[in-house]
């Protein structure tokens, strides 16, 4: 029998690292005041389960020892046995439909114990049950019977609905302690009668990650070799060997800032069989724990590990807080690319050229380091500068283009047309030799102000802010959603200095836009936005009859712009057969 079935815990005494809890019960068993719901929670292989099951023994015996259940009584023997006829457990992860809570819980909680006074339902991974599940279940236990005992447990206290939460007694189990969790293998390693290295135990507890069930599982695959001594040696067999060494050989590789040799030793790893995902966690869990290393209890804890934990304490020092935030940062977004398809091999070697060539340079905001760069601030803001001083490209005609390179093309085109909108607006702010200070950022509408004696109006060119008119009207669905349906019928038709009109199909159209002040200012704030003054005024007028003559005579000027801005020529303009 598996060593966590045979030493499983028959006493609130016996179990690891849940004092906090387990004390508690036992104290609520004495005095007599039970909740009647109980809600565990907290990471796997902590006791959840086992605690349940000592609260139940405990709850059904009719007499305790200080709140521990008797050793040798029926009732304790056959919750043991797992024969115990009031105590109903349900795993709710094969059982998660309405149709299993009702068959098992809500019609059986009708029947009157049949054997010990009490009834106890134990459901294990509550957090699996469907929503009708939970509705069904809720009026069973904000009023059950008064013999009717509920404890809940789960590992994901988060699906769990805050109305079933609101009515359980919450415990919450926490990971246990590597002391604690060392103890607890010496202990079972001494009831079989094996003798194990405190180098192993270190392993064990350091592979088990504070989960009892996973020391004890590794204990036991231990216990088989048939060994009375356990080494470190025998123990490589079965554990698994740590890769933080290698990962800290990386690190300080890189630390060397010799990008070559980074890259050699990285090669040389992965023709080792690693998988370059791998190495990538394994340099995240090592910029975390020198992190940790701040803390001098985690400090402590990590010496006294294993070779893995001993070589992070002696790595601490070598990098700034600033650059070990950022690395964690950079692997973690690496690690993403590497998860959405990009070669997880290149993805690991511009990891080791940012931390072996010195990229690593935080960005402060506020003086506050936040993000990872791995270029110089101000390599963008010169490219994009390098971008519009930079003549148009020459014309290039569509039927030169190959298939496979029109996508590109297009994002090409699209780049172009938005670097010509911000040098439309740039020219428009220019323009104005003298602001007149009026926030536009207000939530209420506009207020148009008569500029002094001096003050230059802007010169806002019609087929300019033609040209802009779909960036405005993306500028206005920000605030508004049903504006842009409006605005995409209607054209500016003329600009007088900071007047704008605009030219509307339809009286309605014209009244929803300018009669509403607040709709108005909307539109009069993303327009100064997007040309980057201070303010507009808005008016509008109807157009009557098909078409506006006045808004179609100008269509050869924007298209006559365009063609000089990008190049290219008309090919035809012949209109198509009716």
């Amino acid at each position: 029998m598996p060593i966590s079935r045979t030493h499983r815990p028959r006493f609130f005494a016996d179990v690891t690292g849940q004092k906090h809890i387990t004390e508690t019960l036992r104290k609520e068993i004495i005095s007599g005041v039970i909740g009647h719901a109980l809600l565990f929670s907290g990471p796997r292989g902590v006791g959840k389960t086992t605690t349940a099951r000592i609260f139940a023994k405990a709850l059904l015996n009719p007499t305790t020892d200080q709140g521990e259940p008797p050793a040798e009584s029926d009732v304790s023997k056959e919750i043991d046995q797992g024969s115990c006829i009031d105590l109903i457990e349900l795993d709710a992860a094969s059982h998660t439909g309405v149709e299993n809570v009702r068959e098992a819980i809500i019609d059986h909680v009708r029947f009157a114990p049949a054997r010990w006074g009490k009834k106890v339902y134990i459901i294990d991974e509550c957090h699996m049950l469907s929503t009708s599940a939970w509705n069904a279940l809720l009026k069973t236990l904000e009023e059950p019977p008064s013999y009717a005992y509920f404890i809940l447990a789960t590992t994901e206290l988060h699906k769990v609905p805050e109305t079933i939460v609101s009515r359980c007694q919450r415990f919450e189990f926490h990971r246990i302690a590597p002391v604690e969790l060392a103890d607890r293998v010496r202990t079972l390693a001494a009831a079989e009668g094996i003798r194990i290295d405190e180098a192993v135990v270190n392993t064990i507890v350091h592979a088990s990650d504070g989960c009892v069930r996973d020391a004890e599982s590794l204990l036991d695959q231990l216990a088989s070799l048939g060994t009375e001594q356990i080494t470190q040696e025998i123990a490589s067999l079965v554990l698994p060997t740590s890769r933080i060494p290698i990962a800290v050989k990386i690190v300080e590789s890189c630390l060397k800032r010799d990008v070559g040799n980074s890259l050699a030793v990285v090669r040389e790893v992965l023709e080792g069989g690693i998988q370059p995902m791998d190495i990538i966690n394994d340099l995240l869990v090592v910029s975390r724990s020198l992190i940790r290393c701040e803390d001098s209890a985690e400090r402590d804890r990590l010496s006294q590990g294993d070779e893995g934990d001993q070589a992070i304490v002696r790595l601490r020092g070598s990098m700034t807080l600033a650059e070990l935030g950022s690395l964690s940062l950079l692997l973690i977004e690496r690690r993403r690319d590497a998860k959405t398809g990009t070669d997880p091999q290149f993805v690991l070697e511009l990891v080791i050229l940012a931390l072996a060539g010195e990229l690593l340079q935080p960005s402060s905001t506020n003086g506050t380091n936040s993000s990872v760069m791995t270029e110089s601030p101000q390599a963008k803001p010169m490219a994009r500068t390098a971008v519009r001083s930079a003549d148009a490209p020459p014309p290039i005609s569509a039927t030169s283009i190959p298939m496979d390179s029109k996508k590109e093309q297009a994002k090409t085109n699209e780049y172009q047309i938005e670097q010509k909108h911000e040098r439309v607006s740039e020219r428009i702010q220019t323009e104005t030799t003298k602001e007149v200070a009026v926030p536009v950022v207000s939530s209420t509408p506009v207020t148009p102000v008569t500029p002094n004696a001096g003050t230059v109006e802007p010169k806002i060119d019609v087929n300019d802010l033609r040209i802009l008119w779909n960036t405005i009207i993306r500028e206005v669905e920000k605030e508004n959603r049903s504006i842009p349906f409006i605005l995409k019928v209607a054209k500016p038709m003329s600009t007088d200095g900071r007047k704008i009109t605009l030219a509307f199909s339809y009286d309605f159209h014209r009244e929803k836009i300018l009669d509403d002040l607040k709709i108005k200012g909307i539109v009069e704030r993303s327009i100064a936005q997007v040309l980057k003054v201070d303010y507009v005024i808005v008016d509008g007028v109807v157009i009557s009859g098909k078409s506006d003559s006045s808004v179609s005579s100008s269509v050869s000027d924007i298209v006559s712009k365009v063609l000089d801005t990008f190049g290219g020529e008309i090919v035809s303009t012949a209109e198509p057969a009716e």
